[in-house]
């Protein structure tokens, strides 16, 4: 279970530094990476996440205090989501905001239950977005934050 999730967040960070390499500048998000592939590998958005989703629920689950393995499932339920949203054709990505609201939360939601002192992982991107970000790549760091934290948790 471990070497599955650590293999699982591998790919994630793997996937969101080549996009941002082949790109040449940070996304504003990582779903806004699938606008930048084309066509034909549009889909690998999708098969990253739903592999990553299903790569890191075993350690979740493993990690998470009785009773509260329930927030394992959101998060998982979340990435799904996310991953989906490109594939449904809509004006609004409903899916995709509450999915993404979903898996934001129940995963911080866990690492306070977990290790609270991990949220202090946040202070650097809170203090980056009060000071200095001038209010483009906000999203993308802050998503980032929160695949470290959750990766923390299932790692330590």
């Amino acid at each position: 279970m471990y070497i599955s999730c650590l293999i699982g967040f591998i790919i994630i960070f793997l996937y969101c530094a080549i996009i941002t390499i082949k790109d040449r500048e940070i996304p504003n998000s990582i779903s806004q990476m699938v606008y930048s592939l084309s066509g034909k590998w549009k889909w690998t958005f999708s098969a990253v996440l739903a592999a990553v989703a299903f790569m890191i629920v075993p350690q979740l689950m493993t990690v998470a205090m009785e009773g509260y393995e329930f927030l394992s499932f959101f998060v998982v339920a979340g990435i799904l989501g996310v991953a989906v949203d490109p594939l449904v054709k809509g004006e609004k990505n409903i899916i995709h905001y509450v999915s993404a609201m979903i898996m934001g939360i129940s995963s911080q939601i866990l690492v306070y239950i977990i290790n609270p002192q991990l949220l202090l992982i946040w202070f650097p991107y809170v203090i980056y977005t009060l000071m200095i970000d001038d209010g483009r790549k906000n999203m993308f760091l802050g998503e980032m934050v929160m695949l470290s934290d959750t990766a923390w948790i299932c790692l330590l």
